[in-house]
């Protein structure tokens, strides 16, 4: 293989983190508008989010090609012999990390809090707009779990990304999230408002998604 094309495939795998980051701001931005508390089954939010898992398990599911007995040119840890390209890589990567992620990712989180405030004042809800905000300022420790997820050297590691965020989804954040739907009925039967049984709901469906998931795929 020429040297420049292999400088070139190494610099594309080496971005890759920086586009996952790209990726995770484009899913905070978009669980906004799509609830906050809810997002679509294949909108703007899990859409990006599969994204950041393809772009973090790029380079081990590569070993696919391995696999089949075609040989991977581009090792991991492989340095890029072109400066240019180099400074490339370093250029975008730092742009992404230091201004992105550092810099513009807390201001926009603190304009949903201010959003949040804002609904307020309409006589909405704040809870959206504060789980995005949160979602934004946490996207460094997203990325860790996500890169964490899709282990080197593994060709299933999309697989098992994928796997591991839904254990997470299921085992961490539905627990939590019962915990907030019985605040809400709490705060709904004190005001004498509508929906705390409805609330009380969706925690119990919460806490057993995990045994909701067994029974239906037992069934089929």
């Amino acid at each position: 293989m020429p040297p420049l094309l292999h400088d070139i495939m190494r610099v594309l795998l080496l971005l890759a983190g920086p586009a996952a980051f790209v990726c995770l701001i484009n899913a905070g931005i978009a669980l906004r508008r799509e609830g906050g508390t809810s997002f679509w089954v294949g909108g703007g939010f899990s859409k990006w989010m599969l994204w950041a898992v393809i772009f973090l398990a790029l380079e081990p599911t590569l070993t696919w090609f391995q696999f089949f007995g075609v040989p991977v040119f581009f090792p991991p840890g492989a340095a890029i012999g072109t400066p240019w390209l180099s400074n490339i890589q370093t250029g975008a990567t730092t742009f992404v990390n230091d201004l992105l992620v550092a810099r513009i990712v807390p201001v926009l989180a603190a304009f949903f809090v201010i959003r949040a405030v804002l609904d307020m004042a309409n006589g909405t809800g704040p809870l959206p707009s504060i789980l995005s905000a949160m979602f934004l300022l946490a996207i460094s420790t997203t990325h860790g779990l996500i890169d964490g997820w899709t282990p080197g050297g593994n060709r299933f590691s999309l697989a098992v990304g994928l796997e591991s965020m839904w254990n997470y989804l299921a085992g961490r954040i539905m627990p939590i999230a019962a915990g907030l739907a019985i605040c809400g009925a709490v705060i709904q039967f004190a005001f004498n408002q509508s929906g705390a049984l409805r609330l009380v709901a969706c925690a119990g469906g919460f806490l057993t998604v995990n045994a909701l998931w067994v029974l239906i795929t037992r069934m089929m």
